[in-house]
Order: C-alpha cells, then structure tokens, then sequence
C-alpha cells in the first residue's frame, strides 16, 4: 500500500512520509534490511532473500522548515513508529549521505590522523559528531567521514550489528561506466555527483543548491575542469521529466537518462509502478556488500 502521512513532535512537522510502500508484513529473519540517512531525510528497502525481490520501501523527508530540529530523536521517534523494522533481521546495511567525508590513499592513511584530517577540510565546528571509516579495497582508499553523533547512535542502538557504510564508498564500489558519464542523486536542495572519465571515476562530491540555474552552473563548471563536453548524465532521485529542474539540464546536455533498477533483484509489482530512477540508488546498496 502507498500512504502519505505528516509525523508531528513537540507540535511542529519535523519529519514527513513522502513514500511508503509497504506490504502488512515481512519475514524479517529471512529479510535484509537497507537504510539510508542524510540531512535530507531517511529511507530504507527490505529484501526478501529466499524470494531475491524488495518487497518494502519508505521514504521520509526531514522539515527543515522547523526552527529547532533534534534529528536523532525524530529519526528514533520514525524508526518506532514502523512495525516492520522491530523484527530482527538476517543482515542490516546503513548508508550514510552525508557530505563531511575525505578520501584517503591507503599508503597516507594514519587512524590517529582521522579527526585533524577531517577538520582541516569540513571545519571543527560540529563537535558531536560520530567518526567513522570504510576501507575501499579495489581501489586502494580509505574513506573517513563523519557522522551525527545523535544518529549514529539511534542506529547503534537499534541495530547493533549493522554494516555501515558512506554513500561514497558504494559509489566507488560500483564499476566505472565504460563510456564518460555523469550520474546524478537528487535530493531536496542537494545533488550527489559522480563523474566517470576513461573508464575510471574522476569525481564524487556533494552540491547544494537554491534553484534550477544552480544545478546547470555546477554541472558546467565541473564538465569544464575535467574537460568533457555534453557528457551523458544518469539522473536517480525524485526528479521528474517535466519539472523546471530537468528542463534547466536539458538545455546543456543532450543526453539525459533516468537511472533503472539495479538488475540482480526483483521488486514487488507496487514497487515497479513508480518510476524506476526515484529509488534505485537506494536499491543499489546491497549489491556492493
């Protein structure tokens, strides 16, 4: 069933249902459980894995409308309120999209360096924060990044047993494109870009932006420091074909595709009749693991 629900606390929405696909239950101890969080919001898909097909989805935004926001407690409050998610399953990934996040060459990694790295390049104004660190083997990085420490701790606490991982590191899992190209995340106010280039990837940062033209100059400006021209782009996210920000990026780029479901897994039939590029970079977790 799909709902559209508003989550209240403390009197102002704090956290919104965009999306909730769900079927009356899941086997959990036969079911892999995918999260992702970001500043943006919160979503996760549950596999059945005797069946290899996603059964549930659900995709909330945070309201940043709100004057004072207290993330982990809402993301605790949300995570209760969802029957599905109390049962104890067979394997449990979290992805972390947050931008705070340094990519380091095995041969200059130092753990003890990891907090002054991270500093030096995102700042030391956030203090309660969750430091954490993926190791990226086939292409020899490790990848240091940092985490709310509100949040971290809401999931610790939940699912102790978790594979955690940052939104880059299974960006860079996944095999370059053997043609250039661009893929593109949409989120609200936020894109995640990664550039592909000679078969290798060149590029995997986080933009924010106000406005359509916003997101036409990043991409520009990006295209012109590596030297491509009317590169193909790979759209995911909630973006839609006739929204003035799809029509803002079709005026540089010829080529506009919208991401597909990650092949390998069936999905459930309410799932498949929502567009495929809405969801597949969430799908597209549990393949690098």
């Amino acid at each position: 069933r799909l709902r559209k629900i508003f989550y209240y606390c403390g009197g102002k929405i704090n956290l919104k249902a965009v999306f909730e696909i769900l079927p009356d239950s899941v086997d959990a101890g036969k079911s892999i459980l995918v999260c992702e969080i970001s500043n943006e919001g919160f979503s996760y898909a549950i596999k059945n894995t005797r069946q290899n097909t996603y059964v549930a989805l659900a995709l909330f935004h945070f309201d940043k409308s709100a004057k004072s926001i207290d993330y982990g407690q809402v993301l605790q409050n949300t995570i209760q309120k969802q029957l599905l998610l109390s049962g104890n399953f067979k394997k449990v990934f979290i992805m972390y999209s947050f931008g705070e996040s340094v990519l380091i060459p095995v041969a200059l990694y130092s753990s003890p360096e990891n907090k002054n790295v991270l500093n030096l390049i995102h700042g030391d104004i956030e203090n309660d924060v969750s430091i954490l660190t993926d190791i990226i083997v086939d292409n020899g990085i490790y990848n240091t990044y940092r985490v709310p420490a509100p949040i971290f701790k809401v999931f610790k606490s939940k699912f102790p047993d978790a594979v955690n991982r940052h939104q880059y590191s299974v960006l860079l899992e996944q095999l370059p494109a053997k043609e250039d190209k661009v893929f593109m995340i949409f989120y609200p106010q936020k894109i995640v870009l990664k550039l592909d280039k000679n078969g290798r990837t060149e590029l995997i940062n986080s933009f924010y932006y106000n406005n359509a033209e916003d997101v036409s100059y990043i991409l520009l400006n990006v295209c012109k420091q590596f030297e491509v021209e009317n590169i193909p782009l790979e759209v995911s996210g909630l973006i839609e074909k006739d929204s003035a920000l799809y029509k803002e990026i079709y005026k540089y780029f010829e080529s506009v595709s919208f991401a597909s479901l990650p092949a390998g897994s069936s999905y459930s039939e309410e799932i498949t009749q929502h567009p495929s590029h809405y969801f597949s970079h969430i799908f597209a977790v549990d393949p690098c693991e």
